[in-house]
C-alpha cells in the first residue's frame, strides 16, 4: 500500500505481526526498508497475526487490523514516512481480517471472521482516531470488504 505522495510503501505481515515502512525509489524500482514495527502491544502473549493495512485519503493515517487482539491499530505518518502508533482500538468483533475506508474518509468498516460481525467505527478525519459507530451485521464469515468508486 502506497502513501499519498507515493514516496513509501507500507507493508503488514500476518504471521510476524509487523508493520514495515519501506522508501520507494522509482527510477531504480527499489524498496529500501524504513522501519519496522510490532502491531501486538508489549507483553502480549497470545497469537500474533497481522491482516488489513489502509492509508487515510490525506497520507497523514495508516491503518492496520491486529487479528491477534482483535484491534485496529491506528498510526501518525511522520514527514519522513516513518509512523508512530496513537492507537489501538477494538473491532468490534472477533479477528479483523479485512477492513475498507469509505470514500469520504469518515467511516471504516471491518469484516470480523471469527464472530461473523461486520462493524462501522467512524474516523476524526483531523487526528485520525477511530471509535465505534456503534453499527453492526451479522455476515457469517466475513472475510472482504471493498469500496467500490463508480
Amino acid at each position: 500500500m502506497f502513501g499519498a505522495d507515493g514516496r513509501f510503501a507500507y507493508l503488514v505481515t500476518e504471521l510476524s505481526a509487523e508493520v514495515m515502512v519501506f522508501r520507494w525509489d522509482a527510477q531504480q524500482g527499489r524498496l529500501t526498508l524504513a522501519q519496522s514495527l510490532p502491531i501486538s502491544a508489549a507483553g502480549f502473549a497470545g497469537v500474533k497475526s497481522g491482516a488489513e493495512i489502509a492509508v487515510s485519503g490525506d497520507g497523514h493515517f495508516v491503518y492496520v487490523a491486529n487479528r491477534g487482539e482483535n484491534q485496529i491499530v491506528v498510526y501518525r505518518v511522520a514527514a519522513s514516512g516513518t509512523l508512530s502508533e496513537i492507537q489501538r482500538v477494538a473491532s468490534d468483533g472477533s479477528k479483523p481480517w479485512s477492513f475498507g475506508i469509505d470514500t469520504t474518509g469518515r467511516w471504516l468498516v471491518v469484516a470480523n471472521q471469527e464472530s461473523g460481525t461486520v462493524n462501522v467505527l467512524a474516523i476524526d478525519r483531523k487526528s485520525g482516531l477511530l471509535k465505534s459507530a456503534g453499527r453492526s451485521v451479522k455476515v457469517e464469515r466475513a472475510v472482504t470488504v471493498a469500496f467500490v468508486v463508480g
